[in-house]
């Protein structure tokens, strides 16, 4: 009983270990950039570079990236997921220290940007709506 018990454990382990790779490798495929092209476009970000700037500049860099205007987007945002196996140990950490930054980044901007849309009567700090 206790054999079986131990045969189904081991197979479960090995089990969740390949689905963890084969969703790791499909995600990475999906991506279609490099893990250390995600470290530039979070950089570049930070300085305030546009999309469209950081995209012109990694397909100048390496003509033969699969990066598009629509992944750099993305990634801009801060939403990409870069797996432990694609950087070393310290380009890992560093990765997931930018991609804080870039998260807070935006979500600073996204405040200011609401705040320009709207205008505002600074003397009564009240927000007047549009008509």
């Amino acid at each position: 009983m206790y054999k079986r018990m131990a045969d189904i454990n081991v197979y479960k382990k090995e089990f969740i270990q390949m689905k963890k790779e084969r969703r790791e490798n499909k995600r990475t495929q999906k991506r279609a950039i490099k893990g250390e092209e995600v470290i530039f476009i979070f950089e570049k970000v930070l300085e305030g570079w546009k999309t469209i700037k950081i995209y012109n500049t990694i397909i100048q860099n390496n003509p033969s990236s699969d990066a598009d205007k629509k992944i750099t987007e993305t990634i801009s945002s801060g939403n990409c997921k870069v797996y432990e196996s694609e950087l070393s140990k310290e380009r890992y950490e560093y990765y997931k220290i930018l991609r804080e930054k870039v998260y807070e980044y935006n979500r600073n901007n996204n405040k200011c940007s609401l705040l320009y849309k709207q205008k505002i009567d600074t003397k009564n700090e009240t927000i007047i709506k549009d008509n």
